[in-house]
């Protein structure tokens, strides 16, 4: 007779630790965003103050002292920091804006009502063993979160001979398949899914493409049949993490962890608040209706077909089509060597200049990435802004003395930010943890070499690029490498 009783208390015992449990994680996620906009407002602070940047200036005399022509080519040094404004000011209202500690995503709908999603990923076929092994975790983690209208689509130009299953379909291009546009590269691939004789999905599916070494996680996962069933956008992109896995190569892992930060920060900014990819795409943790890959597919001809990302990306902006963030993170890895680091740097330089450099894409669409790619093609004259600064002092306004000094900070914060994203206080540990962040900051000068002489060399080298492959697994002793196509040779 006691039993109901018992068990309505019981459950209402139940539904009470539920709540405090929600309420305890949501204070949690507030508080620590509350320290991480203190973190960005002490680093900003720090380097103001480091750099003397509020300093009584009256004293300098630049054209006495250098003479016109070296004053001139100063403040032209000078000026090349504020290319980054628009950088800057989209990263911190993403940052203060937005929560940096959101709680995991739940289900938001049920399971009937998810639509089918296609997991693409595309490969040369160069590690067989390394997309098996993926394919079959990521497919483990859609059955946790009870995914079950699914499949994964592996795209190669050689044959994986992965082994037959239900959910598992593998397309082999063939060696003679052309584009009317003549693409090469992964655009060639994902061009060849969409020719009618071989796709099989309908408007309605979504697609989400992965790399080869992209594994779901949980967050992501439930983040992706959240987008696709409550139709927040026609095109989303999620943060991507780098040292959840086996770390290869310290000093190129601590060197991405600016970009969890940029996708936390810019990204999350750009398609949560503007519905638009403003600053730029990811080749990976992409969603998209099927309707809209049909619609604009990837034939951009060889030069857009080194950053096929970034092309579908602006031109689905020109269309008029949504974008909007995905919760929950993805992991990859970082480069293995400094080498790769820079190869894959330059390849994505030379993708973004072709790209700014496409009749297909309105003036309207590129105008925010302008800036910040100038940035990036002159960021070795930028890097010697800072002995230039101590070695010829020149006067500037005290508002743009603070906003470079502003900027600098700025980095900073992303690096250390992203460091503190990245690294799992459970796996490492406190004092590990404290000391990898602190590892971050002397890793900043040479990131900013390396993308320096990433865009310098793929400047120069901008008309015979391949698209460079990055070694993916540690027992591959060496790594076939595309062959390097001339564009006047296509």
């Amino acid at each position: 007779m006691l039993r109901p009783a018992k068990l309505k208390i019981s459950r209402t015992g139940s539904h009470f630790c539920e709540n405090m449990s929600r309420w305890l994680q949501t204070i949690s996620s507030a508080f620590l965003h509350l320290l991480t906009v203190c973190l960005l407002c002490f680093c900003i602070y720090s380097l103001n103050l480091v750099f003397g940047t509020t300093n009584d200036q009256s004293h300098l005399h630049p054209v006495e002292t250098y003479g016109y022509v070296l004053t001139f080519l100063l403040y032209l040094l000078r000026s090349i920091p504020y290319l980054s404004i628009p950088f800057g000011l989209t990263n911190i209202l993403g940052i203060v804006t937005m929560n940096t500690f959101p709680p995991a995503p739940t289900m938001q709908s049920v399971k009937a009502k998810i639509p089918f999603m296609c997991f693409r990923v595309v490969t040369r076929g160069l590690y067989p063993d390394l997309v098996k092994r993926n394919v079959e975790r990521n497919i483990e983690t859609c059955y946790k979160v009870g995914l079950d209208n699914f499949k994964f689509e592996v795209v190669t130009d050689n044959a994986l001979n992965l082994p037959k299953s239900a959910l598992v379909r593998e397309l082999v291009v063939p060696n003679e398949y052309v584009t009317k546009n003549n693409s090469l590269f992964k655009a060639r691939a994902l061009q060849y899914c969409c020719e009618p004789s071989v796709n099989i999905l309908s408007n309605d599916d979504w697609v989400v493409h992965l790399d080869e070494e992209t594994l779901l996680t949980e967050s992501s996962t439930i983040g992706l049949a959240n987008f696709a069933s409550q139709k927040h956008g026609d095109v989303g992109q999620g943060v991507i993490s780098y040292a959840n896995e086996e770390i290869v190569n310290w000093w190129t892992t601590l060197a991405d962890s600016v970009r969890v930060s940029v996708d936390l920060g810019m990204m999350r900014f750009s398609f949560k608040k503007l519905g638009c990819p403003l600053m730029g795409f990811k080749g990976s943790y992409i969603i998209a209706r099927e309707a809209v890959e049909k619609d604009i597919g990837f034939d951009f001809g060889p030069k857009g077909s080194v950053a096929e990302d970034v092309m579908f990306a602006l031109v689905a902006w020109s269309k008029g089509y949504k974008f909007n963030f995905v919760e929950g993170e993805m992991w990859e890895k970082s480069p293995f060597t400094l080498g790769d680091y820079v190869k894959q740097r330059k390849r994505w330089f030379i993708g973004h200049m072709y790209t700014l450099l496409s009749e297909e894409i309105p003036f309207k669409c590129k105008i925010g990435m302008i800036p910040t790619d100038l940035g990036w093609f002159l960021l070795v004259l930028n890097i010697l802004n800072f002995p230039a600064s101590f070695a010829f002092p020149i006067p500037l306004p005290l508002v743009l003395n603070v906003i470079a000094g502003s900027m600098g900070g700025l980095i900073v914060f992303l690096f250390v930010f992203g460091s503190i994203k990245s690294f799992s206080l459970r796996r490492y540990g406190l004092i590990r943890k404290i000391l990898l962040i602190f590892a971050t900051i002397p890793i900043i000068p040479l990131a900013a070499c390396m993308d320096a002489v990433a865009s310098v060399y793929g400047f120069y080298t901008r008309n015979s690029v391949g698209f460079h492959i990055v070694k993916k697994e540690t027992n591959q002793l060496s790594q076939k490498s595309e062959p390097e196509n001339t564009f006047e040779d296509v």
